[in-house]
Formats: structure tokens, C-alpha cells, sequence
């Protein structure tokens, strides 16, 4: 690779002005590239949704679940497959291997679900409600859809009014902002007259459900007293007879509460190839241009912003490169004493960084925090090259070679080890593409990232510092033979070891078993937190809760709120907003549910902060209330789990739940685990209506009431709105609730009256039980199941998995009973199989590329032992920082491989060189360390003070890179020293055997 240098050097000038322009196509290329939170990837997951009006849980399970999941099953790359049916509803979660065709995946299933045998009242479902769309339903699971800003909006004015400011103000100008996919209005709900039917009065005076609905249907109200006083029927039956009435909201409402007070939400997603930063920024100046324009007195809150974190994670990650980049520069002004020689140095590091996001722009990556992590790790690396290259061509200087002749002899001198070097450290990133798994869509980007850095550092220490090193050197400096203090040190000690080979191999080889017993000390955990500091709240109440009682819940977890001075800011979304399918959610229930949203303050402990809101909402959740506090945002927890998450599988409901039972009372025993919760098929008495045709064929009622039954059972099921009534010169709707979930008895049942204007009792058309039946039923991978859920507190997860992996072993289970992990256990046996697998290839892979530089097999072998030494310094920087073994580390040590093959590289070549020009291998030893000492320290020393402020950087977005530069500056640490020595006498050793096999 020398010849790259001797083109540079023909026309300098010529070299510069191509460095010059590069360098502004990489700042633009930088400036316009797209800033998100984390690399672009596609989450292998779908979901279906399906609607069986009126269907029993069982009914649901069978007549529509199973065969939706058959469906699903058959397609190719199907990793999980998961299912809840209640009463009415179901939904199905499919997860699939990381790579997966999602698009292709979805379009098969929405043709196959399109095929298939369904209930009638499933897809006839579709034209009595149109604004369902399909009946089952695909929703596709896309990152996208989660909001990069949201408000609440309140104001000191009637409901009504504010609705028209946030829908004819706010929605048309936000959505006309560019990159602005969809913005999401949740309205204050407007007040409705609720009528609750007594059962025993309509029962006694003979009147149906759709008898009331048909009469207020045809009212002109304006008043709730004479909507009391409208007569039923001719014996002077009124609606006040047989009703309750009042104003309130009807379930199916949404409810949105800001910083505890009533708000309306607003949520702004953006489109998918929208810059997140840009679209941020530019959604709240509109807000805030809206807000000053109004002439009116209303308050907007952001809620949350995620171009906050972005910036915050990123401008911390670019100060650490830079104090890095910093101290890189001061070790190499430090070590060469030569203010010029050190500046070119360190035009190596602006420019390599520079063309490394030139070829990401390239192939269309983001600045994000693992790519920009990336950047930062490699300002440590791109340098070594450059410090190389340098120090040969000034030390050819100072022995009176003219310019270019040191240039010259001194790149060919290290071209090859410094290639050799930097495409060993490359390809060890090979591997991880055939890593899959989250893992692998994440690092594959860091990886590629680093890789651009690196071979952009090649060719600038190749082509850009050569022509620049056109120093003067003084005479004292060329007459200056002395030892530097560091070679005073070291080849005393360098001779020693070669005297003494076998105490200093062993030392090295006691050093590198002892360090592997520090690894249950260390611990071992799976991803460092990518995520703003915030927390995931969810209620749910006991069925049959209305609104209201949800909403005095939530205010209740919201008092709590105010009192922390961690939360920042929290938006609740109460009923079907809160639910993950809005336009079903009225049909799933979503009165009784409700979601918190909660922005922590910056640098707060998200798990301690957790941990005080499950303690806080212990006397809240009573009485079947259930209150799950997750962190993260309620996407990233659903997505990937980060705790306990196992499933219990079996053929009946009773083995299910008596297996889970067991597991639960020895898991509350297990240290670091908390906040464990059961999901799993309930069961409650509920009366089971099956109408009889033929009855009903029979029962009097005319074709247009048999018609219209289905309606009428939906109706007293779900409820509905009836009519409309002028309130204080205002229009609201009346909305009937539904009677069925309040009958409690089969006698009760039977004297209801259907039909309208002629009616028969229930009895006369259907068969009315009273029995145990599941109200929700679990599914996981088409078996009957339970899913048990906690929080893991422990910074050293694997070992609490291993307890619980223990505890699962150890249970008696009935037959045909299975437990497995999921969640964080499964997720990290796979990525560290998968790491491990990788760190074995990428040496072979290093050791491939120095046999091809060396055309040796045993010197590359002798490189290759200096990286065991480098895991004693690892192991012992992770133990010393507190930071448990986990992706990141594994990461750390994958870059290893590389980086520390560099010194024991350029060392033994040179030797190689000293005895092809007839030292003894002792003496080539010799003077290939006191020559080689000067790089290799100053090649480690800045790679160490660059990664430094990283190490020990505890901000936002910079875990995962601290865990990863811990294990670099450790492992690198007692690499340098170690190779400086052992590698010596390794070869002194591998040398001796070669000489006694050519005499022999």
C-alpha cells in the first residue's frame, strides 16, 4: 500500500485540494442527514384484530382465533405467536425472525385472512359498521407510529370551544408541517344524557330495550325532566319510571388529563423519512406561532419530545469525541515534543470522522446514538494509523534522510502492518451479519460505522500525513541518541523476560485464568438503556367499571405524580385512547383502562423511580384494581421486553393456572425480582344466552324484527346513543347503556322483553344459563396459556435469570404442562450465543488476514496470543466501573480483536525485518521494542485518553458506549503491557524450536 503514498507525494498540492474538497462534500453530506434516536429498523411483528359480536370467550377462541392463527402459522419465519379472546374480541400478536419480509408477511396474511371460514357475524360485521374497515383487521407494527412530540392543550373555556381551537387551528396547520406524517387530536368528550335502565322495572312493566330506544328516538328534548316525563307506553309508563338519567360521558370516551388536569391530546408522528430532530423543532415553533395567534387564553403543554433526548444523547456523545479527540493529540505531543507534528497528527482525526459520515450518507444511514457512539469509539482508533506513520517518518528524519526519502522508506516500512492491521480490526465486524436478532439490526450499523472510520484513516495516514511531514529538524535534535525515560524502564525489564521465559509465561498465564473468575463477580446483563427517562403506566379496573370510576383511579396515581419531583411532566389517556386499537376500543371495553405517560427528570434512575410508584400505588391497586409501572415508553416494553417475562403452557385451563400458581409463590422469593404479575384465562359466573331459531322462527315477531335481533342483543350488550336532546342550548346525544352486563340472575334474564312494538320475553326465544365462564383466554404459540410478567432490579440480570431458570427446573408440573422464558432470558441466551459465535469467526478471520500479510502461518499465530491478555484488563475495568457484562462488553471485546493486533503487528514485523538483515532473533527482539516502543505506547495511550471521557461518562445515551469503552481501555491496557513482553518471548521460544528443527 505504499504506492499510495508515492502518488501523494508527486503533486502535493494536488493531494490537498482533493482532501479540501472531500472534506466539504463529508460536512454537507453530515449536515443533511437524518438524526434519530436509534438506527432504522423494521420490527418482525403484526397484529390482528377481530370483532365476533356478542360471542362467548370460547366461542371467540374457537370460531375465529385458532383459525386466524392457523393461518399465521404456516408462513415461514414465525418466531411467537400469541392470542387474547374475550367476549367479542380477539387479538392476535405475531412475531417473526429479525429480517423478515414484514411487507411480504403482511400481504399474505391479509389474503389468506381473506380466505378463510369465518363466522357470518364476523364478516357481515363490516356493513353494519363501516368505520371499522375489514373485519379481521391487520395492524402492521411500525416504530413510526409512536409520537416524536406530544401536547396537552387546556384552556379556561367550555369544551366545546377548545375542541375547535385544537381541530380548526392546530390539526391543518401541524399536519402542513414537511415531515409531518399524522397528527392525533384526542377531544375533550363531549357531555351525553347516560340512561341506565332499572332491569326489575322494565321487567314488571313488560317494556323492551329498543321499546325505549324506538320512543326517545323519535323525542324533541330539551330538558332532562321531560325526556323523565315521556311516556312508554298507554298506561302512562314513563322514561323516570323505569330509568336513571344524568349527564356524563358514555364508555367508548376518551379522556386526556395533563399534568393532572383535563386536556386535550395532541400527538404528531412523522413520516418515515423525516429527519425526527427537524420535524421536533418545527412542530413546536408552529405550536407556539398557533398559540400566540389565537387571541385567546389557553395553555399548551409538551408532554414529551424526543428531538430533546436526541440532541441531549448526541451533543454529549460530540463533547466526549472531542475531549477525546483532545487528549488523543496532547499523549502525542507529549511522547514526539514536536507542536507541528502533533497538529498534523490530529488532522487525521476531523477528516477520517468526516469521510467515515461521507460514506454513511452514502448508504443512507442516520445519526443516531449507536452510530454516533460508533463515531466517538472509532476518534480513539482513526488516529493509530496516522501515530504510525508519523513517528517512522520523523524518526527517519532525525537520522538526516532527506523529505521525501523518509517519506518514502518510511512508508513502505509500515504500510503493510498498518494494512495488515486495520483491515484485521475491520473484518472482524463480518460476523456480525449473520448475527440477526435485535442485536444485529442494531450493531450491524455501528459496526459499518466503525468500518468507515477506519478505512478512511488508512488512507489518510497513507495519503494525507505523508505530504504534510515536511518538518525541519534542529541538529540537537538529530544528535539526540539518548533513551526516553519509557525505554529506560522497559528494556531492563524486556531483557529480564527474556532471561527468565518461563516465570514470565506463566505469570501471564495465571493472570489470564484468574481474570475469568472475576466473570460471576462482574455479572451479566443484556442492553444498556437507548430510551429518554420515562415510565409506562397502565391501569385496568375491575370489568364493568364505567369512566368515571377509572377516571377518580387515575387522579388518585396522579396526585402521586405531583408529589415526585423526578416526574417532569405526565399525560393520561383514559379509556379507548389509551388502548392500542382506538377504533375497537369502545367494543374491547376501554372505559375501564387508562394509561399514563411519564417524563422523568434528566439523569433520573428510571428503575429506582419505578420502583417508588409500584410502592406508592400498593393501597390504590385494591379491590381488582391492576397498576403495572414499566420503563421505557409503552412501544419499546411491548416490543422487547426488559424483564421477566415467562409463559406457561398447557392442554387445560386448570393445569394452566395450577403450574402458575406454583411458579408465582417461588418466584416472590427470588432477590432483584419484582413487580410479578399473572395473566392468565379468567374465569367468572356469567349468564350464557344462546337464542333458539326456531323459537324465535315462531315467536310472533315479525321478518323485520328477526332481522334486526342481532342489533337488539348488541344494544343491551354494549349500549348506544338513541337520540339527541337540546341541553342548556346545547345539542348532546343520549346514549342507553347496555343491561346485560347487570343481570345477575337466569330468572332475571328470561322475563326481559325483546322486540318493539310487539315484544316476547327472552324466555320464549332463548336459552338463558347461569355458569363458570372464561372471560379472557390466553394463547401462546396455539396452546392454552399464561404469561407471567416482573421487573428485574438487579444490575447483574443473568444471574437472577439463572434463579429463575432454577426455580422453573425444579417445579412438579401436571402433565402436558410446559414453562418457558421469554423476554430478556431468551433474547440474551441468543445475542450472547450469537456474540460468542462472532468473536470466535472474527479471529479467525484476523488470523486469515496476517497469514496473508506475514505469508507465514506461526507468526500470525504468535500475534494472536497477545489476545487472551488483553480479557484480564477487560474483565477487571468492568469490575472496577460497576458494569455488569452485557452486549455492549461483548461489543467492547469484538473491537479488541482488532485493535489489540495493531501493536503486535507492527512489533513482530519489524523484527522480521531486523533479522533478514542478519540480527540474531535476540537481538532483533531487542531492538525491535526499543524501536517499536515509542507507537505502541502512543498508539494505546490515545486510544485509552480518547475512549476516557466516554468511559466515564454517565449522560444521556452514553451507557451503552461507557460499557463498551471501559472494556477497550481495560483490555487494551494490559494488552500493551503484556504483548510489549510476552509476545517476545513467545517468538524467542517459537524461534529456538524452528532453529532445532532445521539443525535436526
Amino acid at each position: 500500500m505504499s504506492w499510495l503514498t508515492r502518488i501523494a507525494m508527486k503533486k502535493r498540492w494536488l493531494t490537498f485540494l482533493i482532501v479540501i474538497i472531500v472534506t466539504a462534500i463529508s460536512v454537507l453530506t453530515t449536515i443533511n442527514m437524518k438524526m434519530e434516536l436509534i438506527p432504522d429498523i423494521e420490527i418482525p411483528a403484526t397484529s390482528v384484530v377481530a370483532v365476533y359480536p356478542q360471542a362467548k370467550a370460547t366461542d371467540v377462541m374457537n370460531e375465529v382465533a385458532i383459525p386466524i392463527e392457523e393461518v399465521i402459522s404456516e408462513i415461514e419465519g414465525l418466531k411467537q405467536l400469541s392470542s387474547t379472546c374475550s367476549e367479542g374480541t380477539s387479538f392476535t400478536f405475531a412475531f417473526f425472525d429479525y429480517g423478515t419480509d414484514m411487507e411480504k408477511v403482511n400481504d399474505i396474511i391479509r389474503q389468506k385472512l381473506s380466505e378463510i371460514d369465518l363466522p357470518e357475524a364476523v364478516r357481515n360485521l363490516p356493513q353494519q359498521m363501516p368505520q371499522l374497515g375489514a373485519n379481521p383487521q391487520l395492524y402492521a407494527i411500525d416504530l413510526n407510529i409512536m409520537p416524536v412530540v406530544m401536547f396537552g392543550l387546556s384552556g379556561d373555556m367550555p369544551s366545546e370551544q377548545l375542541n375547535e381551537i385544537a381541530t380548526t387551528k392546530f390539526l391543518p396547520a401541524l399536519q402542513a408541517v414537511d415531515g409531518v406524517y399524522q397528527v392525533g387530536i384526542d377531544e375533550i368528550g363531549a357531555d351525553q344524557v347516560l340512561v341506565s335502565l332499572d332491569i326489575e322495572k322494565i321487567n314488571e312493566y313488560g317494556i323492551s330495550m329498543s321499546q325505549v330506544a324506538g320512543v326517545m328516538a323519535m323525542g324533541d328534548f330539551s330538558s332532562l325532566d321531560q325526556i323523565k316525563n315521556t311516556p312508554l307506553n298507554s298506561e302512562g309508563i314513563t322514561i323516570g319510571d323505569i330509568a336513571e338519567l344524568e349527564i356524563g360521558k358514555a364508555p367508548g370516551t376518551a379522556i386526556t388529563r395533563t399534568n393532572g388536569s383535563s386536556s386535550i391530546g395532541i400527538s404528531i408522528t412523522k413520516a418515515s423519512y423525516a429527519n425526527t430532530v427537524s420535524v421536533a423543532n418545527d412542530v413546536i415553533e408552529e405550536v407556539n406561532r398557533i398559540k400566540d395567534s389565537l387571541g385567546v387564553d389557553v395553555e399548551i403543554i409538551t408532554v414529551f419530545d424526543q428531538s430533546e433526548f436526541i440532541e441531549s444523547s448526541i451533543g454529549e456523545l460530540l463533547r466526549e469525541a472531542l475531549i477525546g479527540g483532545v487528549l488523543a493529540v496532547v499523549i502525542v505531543f507529549l511522547f514526539l515534543m514536536a507542536f507541528r507534528a502533533s497538529l498534523v497528527t490530529a488532522i487525521s482525526i476531523p477528516i477520517s470522522i468526516l469521510i467515515g459520515f461521507l460514506l454513511m450518507g452514502t448508504f443512507d444511514f442516520t445519526i443516531n446514538i449507536l452510530t454516533l457512539s460508533a463515531m466517538t469509539i472509532a476518534v480513539g482508533r482513526v488516529i493509530d494509523d496516522s501515530i504510525v506513520v508519523l513517528e517512522v517518518i520523523t524518526r527517519n528524519l532525525k537520522s538526516g534522510q532527506p523529505f521525501k526519502e523518509a517519506v518514502i522508506k518510511g512508508s513502505k516500512e509500515v504500510a503493510g502492518p498498518v494494512t495488515s492491521a486495520t483491515l484485521a480490526t475491520v473484518v472482524i465486524f463480518l460476523p456480525l451479519a449473520f448475527i440477526g436478532g435485535i442485536v444485529g439490526e442494531l450493531f450491524v450499523p455501528f459496526a459499518l460505522t466503525v468500518t468507515f472510520a477506519l478505512i478512511a484513516s488508512l488512507f489518510v495516514s497513507l495519503m494525507v500525513i505523508p505530504p504534510l511531514c515536511n518538518f525541519k529538524v534542529s541538529e540537537k535534535e538529530k544528535a539526540r541518541t539518548k533513551d526516553s525515560w519509557y525505554q529506560k524502564v522497559y528494556m531492563p525489564a524486556l531483557k529480564w523476560s527474556l532471561s527468565h521465559r518461563a516465570v514470565t509465561l506463566i505469570t501471564a498465564m495465571l493472570l489470564f485464568l484468574g481474570s475469568f473468575m472475576l466473570v460471576p463477580v462482574i455479572g451479566t446483563s443484556f442492553l444498556g438503556d437507548m430510551t429518554e427517562p420515562q415510565l409506562a403506566i397502565t391501569l385496568i379496573m375491575p370489568p364493568g367499571s364505567d369512566l368515571d370510576e377509572t377516571e377518580n383511579v387515575a387522579i388518585q396515581m396522579e396526585q402521586v405524580l405531583s408529589e415526585n419531583d423526578a416526574a417532569t411532566s405526565y399525560q393520561t389517556s383514559i379509556g379507548s385512547s389509551g388502548t392500542l386499537m382506538g377504533g375497537f376500543a369502545s367494543m374491547m371495553g376501554g372505559a375501564n383502562s387508562a394509561s399514563i405517560t411519564v417524563m422523568l427528570a434528566e439523569g433520573a434512575d428510571m428503575e429506582a423511580e419505578a420502583g417508588k410508584l409500584r410502592e406508592a400505588y400498593v393501597d390504590i391497586a385494591t379491590g381488582g384494581v391492576i397498576i403495572d409501572v414499566s420503563t421505557g415508553d409503552a412501544m419499546s416494553s411491548q416490543m422487547m421486553s426488559t424483564g421477566l417475562e415467562v409463559s406457561v403452557q398447557g392442554d387445560s385451563f386448570q393445569d394452566v393456572a395450577l403450574a402458575s400458581d406454583m411458579l408465582i409463590s417461588e418466584l416472590e422469593n427470588i432477590n432483584g425480582l419484582t413487580d410479578i404479575e399473572l395473566e392468565i384465562s379468567s374465569v367468572e359466573p356469567k349468564l350464557d344466552i344462546t337464542i333458539d331459531q326456531q323459537k324465535l322462527l315462531s315467536s310472533g315477531l315479525s321478518q323485520e324484527q328477526i332481522a334486526q335481533i342481532s342489533q337488539e342483543f348488541m344494544l343491551m350488550n354494549l349500549g348506544g346513543t338513541i337520540g339527541q336532546a337540546e341541553i342548556s342550548n346545547q345539542t348532546v346525544d343520549i346514549f342507553i347503556k347496555g343491561i346485560t352486563p347487570e343481570l345477575t340472575s337466569v330468572d332475571m334474564a328470561n322475563e326481559i322483553s325483546i322486540g318493539y312494538p310487539q315484544s316476547v320475553k327472552l324466555a320464549d326465544i332463548a336459552l338463558v344459563e347461569l355458569g363458570e365462564q372464561p372471560v379472557s383466554i390466553q394463547r401462546i404459540d396455539q396452546a392454552l396459556a399464561a404469561s407471567i410478567t416482573g421487573s428485574i432490579t438487579q444490575k447483574d440480570v443473568g444471574a437472577v435469570n439463572k434463579d429463575i431458570q432454577e426455580v422453573i427446573d425444579q417445579l412438579e408440573l401436571p402433565a402436558g404442562v410446559e414453562i418457558k422464558m421469554g423476554g430478556m432470558a431468551e433474547m440474551m441466551d441468543e445475542s450472547f450465543s450469537g456474540m460468542f459465535i462472532a468473536i470466535i469467526v472474527a479471529i479467525l478471520l484476523a488470523y486469515a488476514v496476517i497469514v496473508v500479510t506475514f505469508r507465514s502461518f506461526i507468526n500470525p499465530i504468535i500475534i494472536m496470543t497477545s489476545l487472551p491478555l488483553a480479557s484480564i484488563g477487560a474483565l477487571l475495568g468492568l469490575l472496577i466501573a460497576g458494569q455488569p457484562i452485557g452486549i455492549s462488553a461483548l461489543m467492547g471485546v469484538l473491537m479488541l480483536v482488532g485493535i489489540v493486533l495493531t501493536n503486535a503487528i507492527v512489533l513482530i514485523s519489524l523484527v522480521e525485518q531486523l533479522k533478514k538483515g542478519g540480527m540474531s532473533t535476540h537481538d532483533a527482539l531487542v531492538e525491535g521494542g526499543k524501536t517499536r516502543l515509542r507507537p505502541i505506547l502512543m498508539t494505546a495511550l490515545t486510544t485509552m485518553a480518547a475512549m476516557a471521557p466516554i468511559a466515564f461518562g454517565m449522560g444521556e445515551g452514553l451507557l451503552m458506549a461507557s460499557e463498551l469503552a471501559v472494556v477497550v481501555i481495560g483490555g487494551l491496557f494490559s494488552s500493551t503491557l503484556l504483548t510489549l513482553l510476552v509476545i517476545p518471548v513467545i517468538y524467542s521460544l517459537v524461534e529456538g524450536m524452528r532453529d532445532r528443527f532445521r539443525k535436526a
